[in-house]
């Protein structure tokens, strides 16, 4: 009876002692965003479920720290790096795009969503030399480290930020490679560039739940792949990346990782088309099977895109707003560019398909742009401004079509033949040589 009582007690106090640890973190949400936030915590992704006000949408979570850790919040697709600690809760409103908070903890959080500044986009991996974008990286790194110093924040924090800071610098060398210019079949970057992401590709399992450490060491992997082939052979890329990361790293979480994202985003942009060796590698390290059920969905629905296979039909408004289907161009190729105006490689392409369609003016074949902006006025105005040729097509919201033939990212290019079949579903763009020689090469164009 007296070790039952015993029991007992400790089973209490350990309930107690847990409950004290628990940390509250609270949410304030607009009632008009209807994106879903969700918490991104020790490779969980938890929904938060928000209960509506007069103005404001609240939510709260309540979690077990031993000390501090990272997590993110993701409003829709953009993530917000965010830091808890036991003991140090805070409140975080979303105002203008942007988490302010309150609390305990605040002076951390305030710090990591602080937007003053320099910063680095996207477009600068290749709208700028790689010799400007090196120095613009090491200028921005360079103030985001002296402004942590100067925030006297918890030393626990500055340790670890020090650490992501530095998986941020690799992360974007690495993408300024992967996604930089190519020149003559080689990537136009600086010399040392490779030198350098050599040296930053070393395997540091203790950092697996530092935001950014697992995707700075996937894409400086992409990015010594892309130096050692040549960057318009996405398979040859492919297997390099696979088999450096197989034979280079122990921890499997982070094999897993690479070659699972690596395996879908090729299959995602170049279908299932010589995948004989890729497939191997894939289901001897990738094992969740929320993963496997993602690759074989995205293999089996690839193959209604094959050669051969009808294409998938459309119906959208041209500048008229006269329907124009797919099936209005039987007997004749079609070429067809998913594009929209605020993108910078979409309109990087307008060129080129300008003088593709000089080239083949007269011959069998049509030029078709589909425009995916949300906004049929300003891409109407885009297209009188810009004098674009061809046929020119609005989706609007309607997001469909680019499902059904897996588009996942603009500019994506279909080449369709005379009986409304796929030659392509994942056809070169205008500014590759080789997309001439192939119309060039049709039968009957």
């Amino acid at each position: 009876m007296k070790n039952i009582l015993i029991v007992f007690v400790c089973i209490v106090m350990l309930g107690a002692c847990n409950e004290k640890e628990k940390t509250t973190f609270e949410f304030l949400y607009p009632v008009s965003e209807t994106r879903k936030v969700d918490l991104e915590f020790r490779d969980e992704r938890i929904t938060l479920k928000f209960v509506s006000g007069d103005s404001l949408q609240k939510a709260s979570i309540s979690l077990v720290l031993s000390g501090g850790e990272y997590a993110r919040l993701w409003v829709g697709e953009f993530p917000y790096i965010v830091w808890l600690k036991a003991g140090k809760p805070w409140v975080a409103r979303f105002q203008g795009n942007q988490w302010r908070f309150k609390g305990k903890g605040a002076d951390v959080n305030s710090y990591l969503n602080k937007r003053n500044g320099e910063q680095i986009y996207f477009i600068d991996y290749y709208r700028i030399t790689n010799r400007e974008f090196r120095k613009k990286l090491d200028r921005v790194m360079d103030k985001q480290e002296e402004d942590l110093y100067a925030a006297n924040l918890d030393p626990e924090f500055v340790k670890q930020e020090i650490k992501r800071l530095r998986y941020e610098r690799n992360r974007h060398l690495a993408s300024g490679v992967v996604s930089g210019n190519v020149k003559d079949g080689k990537m136009d970057v600086l010399d040392d560039s490779y030198s350098e992401l050599q040296k930053v590709i070393i395997e540091d399992s203790a950092s697996w739940e530092i935001p950014g450490y697992r995707e700075s060491i996937d894409m400086i992997v992409l990015a010594l792949a892309k130096l050692e082939e040549s960057p318009d052979k996405f398979h040859d890329v492919l297997l390099n990346v696979l088999n450096r990361t197989v034979s280079t790293y122990t921890d499997r979480r982070l094999v897993e990782y690479i070659v699972n994202k690596n395996v879908m985003s090729y299959v995602k942009g170049l279908g299932t088309e010589n995948i004989e060796e890729i497939d191997p590698i894939f289901r001897e390290w990738v094992h969740q099977p929320n993963l496997v059920a993602a690759y074989d969905e995205l293999c089996n629905t690839n193959k209604k895109l094959s050669k051969g296979q009808p294409g998938i039909p459309f119906t959208f408004r041209d500048v008229k707003g006269d329907e124009v289907s797919l099936s209005d161009f039987k007997g004749k190729y079609v070429y067809i560019d998913i594009w929209a105006t605020w993108c910078g490689p979409c309109n990087a392409e307008i060129s080129h398909l300008k003088k593709l369609e000089k080239q083949f003016e007269g011959r069998n074949i049509c030029f078709v742009s589909i425009s995916s902006d949300r906004s049929r006025e300003v891409w109407e105005k885009f297209v009188k401004n810009r004098k674009l040729g061809g046929i020119q097509l609005h989706m609007g919201n309607d997001r469909k079509f680019m499902k059904e033939i897996c588009c996942y990212g603009i500019p994506h290019f279909l080449l369709i033949d005379r009986d409304g079949n796929f030659i392509n579903a994942n056809m070169l763009r205008p500014s590759d040589p080789k997309t001439g020689e192939i119309l060039k090469g049709l039968e009957g164009i």
